[in-house]
């Protein structure tokens, strides 16, 4: 864990101890909506920004050769890995030019998902304030995203439509539009983030669910019952102490609400911490009863077989639209991308595509989409031992309810110096970040006349990738 992925869990930590993340855990649980009506969005964010041309790769002949050749140092370090021979190839129709494309040898899970329709992939996504080529890149003639190439920036341009500093995200204003216009119930559990990426799922009423290793947090502290000494009470407070239900008399009290205090202040604050900590208790009861099974023991498994255990609580917690966020970090490959790089996308790999399988065991695999983002893709060019910072990306949809099989959006060649290319290969985006999220949203039910109020750039553009169903 890097100092910027700790500080931004600690930060996520902090925030449940205090008055305002204390807040964020409230909301009253309403009836849960007919089980079909259910619809969850499922993040993975890929913080450092992974290499599209790592991993979508040309397989035609003529595009693979030319995709060697400019990387042909980093072939070298990869021996025969990325040999024609050993690609995982789509079953797509021949795109412009006679384009055919494959997956890395890591990725077996979600060649068959894209073979069988359950996955697509969106090429070349990234912001865009309007559409752009390379000339008006050089020129100034559009406006630009801020701070491009920046890794703070563009993670909170993926999740916010702005640069570091946003306060709302996309999904949060999505969540808050759905409870507005009564397609969704307005719930604590609506929002929630398992490592971090709070901004996506924050709006001005939405407030993210933070968790620890699955869990909500609690007072470990003082609940006795989670401590294996046979008088914890003696080790904290003396042995005159009076307890109820685990905790200090005067701190069960304070818990409970029915407790009434003189001061309207200290009445408001044991009322947010009361409420907390039942919604607290709620969570860990209703997830701890849900099932999953079969997820690898990743660092990006274990979060997805938290999210699925959640989403199979859905019933005990009440919600009817839900979005997580789950993240994995280490795609800033620079350097050592050959040894790098492989691995998290044996990771990806293996949690997403048991997802999918506990997700259609379930029968919920229409019901539920998952989606990457990361902050960009990375240079075609080949910096030595690695690629440096770029801008498009292509990104996995994955579910039942995606129009799965195909390549939405522009795929450039492999070369340099097209009318997508900013400079060493970095892509140009040719699908905005709002067209992206907006088609996501749309199919989490917000009406198309209602888009252009959480996605202000969509208007600039011309329809949606319809990956969808």
């Amino acid at each position: 864990m890097n100092r910027r992925n700790f500080l931004q869990l600690s930060a996520s930590s902090i925030a449940l101890a205090t008055t305002g993340g204390l807040t964020s855990l409230l909301g009253s649980t309403q009836a849960l909506a007919a089980s079909n009506d259910y619809k969850a969005l499922v993040c993975v964010f890929l913080y450092g920004g992974m290499d599209n041309y790592d991993t979508v790769i040309p397989y035609d002949n003529t595009n693979y050769q030319r995709w060697a050749q400019a990387r042909s140092g980093m072939l070298a370090e990869y021996e025969t890995a990325r040999s024609l021979a050993n690609l995982l190839p789509l079953n797509t129709a021949a795109g412009a030019n006679g384009q055919q494309f494959a997956l890395p040898p890591e990725m077996p899970g979600l060649q068959q998902l894209f073979n069988n329709g359950n996955a697509a992939i969106v090429g070349n996504v990234g912001p865009l304030v309007a559409p752009t080529t390379a000339s008006d890149f050089q020129s100034g003639a559009v406006a630009l995203p801020s701070r491009l190439f920046s890794h703070n920036d563009q993670q909170s341009t993926w999740m916010s439509g702005t640069t570091e500093g946003a306060q709302f995200g996309w999904g949060g204003r999505m969540l808050d539009n759905l409870a507005s216009t009564n397609v969704s119930n307005n719930n604590t559990f609506s929002a929630i983030t398992m490592s971090s990426g709070e901004l996506l799922i924050t709006g001005p009423s939405t407030k993210p669910y933070n968790l620890v290793g699955g869990k909500a947090l609690s007072i470990a502290a003082l609940d006795a019952s989670q401590h294996n000494r046979p008088n914890p009470e003696e080790t904290y407070l003396g042995t005159n102490t009076s307890y109820v239900n685990g905790l200090p008399q005067d701190l069960s009290n304070f818990f409970s609400e029915s407790k009434n205090y003189n001061n309207v202040l200290r009445q408001d604050i044991a009322n947010e911490t009361s409420s907390a900590y039942q919604k607290n208790q709620q969570f860990n009861n209703a997830s701890t009863q849900a099932t999953g099974s079969s997820f690898p023991p990743s660092y990006l498994g274990n979060q997805l077989s938290s999210v699925f255990k959640v989403i199979n609580a859905r019933q005990s917690l009440g919600p009817d639209r839900q979005v997580f966020v789950v993240t994995l970090g280490g795609f800033d490959t620079h350097s050592g991308q050959p040894v790098a790089l492989p691995s998290l996308q044996r990771q990806i790999d293996g949690a997403l595509s048991a997802f999918y399988n506990e997700l259609a065991s379930a029968g919920l695999e229409n019901q539920v989409t998952l989606f990457t983002a990361s902050d960009f893709g990375r240079t075609l060019a080949f910096n030595g031992d690695g690629t440096d910072h770029g801008w498009g990306a292509h990104h996995f949809v994955v579910g039942g309810a995606v129009n799965g099989g195909q390549i939405y959006g522009n795929i450039p060649d492999p070369v340099l110096g097209h009318d997508l290319d900013a400079g060493a290969g970095r892509l140009i985006p040719s699908t905005s970040m709002d067209q992206y999220a907006a088609t996501l949203a749309a199919w989490m039910g917000v009406q198309e006349n209602q888009l252009t109020s959480i996605f202000p750039n969509l208007s600039n553009f011309n329809g949606r990738p319809n990956f969808m169903g």
